[in-house]
């Protein structure tokens, strides 16, 4: 009457239970990569941000570089000029 090729309640109970084990572990991954996930969102945020701060930071020096620079080259011309006016004296 009954086939052997229908899955007995039994093998239908095991199925499930395996199944249900491996959604469980799939879950309990994919809790672990969207965490995983944020954590590096926010590192990368953090990364971006002091790359910025370090950006601007870098400008700002620069910028105070070439005015040192100029003031030092105005200073020495300043300098070569007063000690040829002491040396004429």
């Amino acid at each position: 009457m009954y086939g052997n090729n229908a899955p007995s309640e039994e093998d239908k109970k095991r199925q499930l239970n395996a199944l249900n084990m491996q959604l469980s572990i799939l879950d309990s991954d994919q809790r672990k990569f969207v965490n995983e996930k944020n954590m590096l969102e926010a590192e990368i945020r953090k990364i971006k941000m002091d790359i910025e701060r370090g950006r601007i930071d870098l400008g700002q020096k620069q910028k105070r570089f070439e005015t040192v620079t100029f003031q030092f080259s105005q200073n020495e011309d300043e300098i070569k000029r007063l000690k040829r006016k002491l040396a004429s004296l």
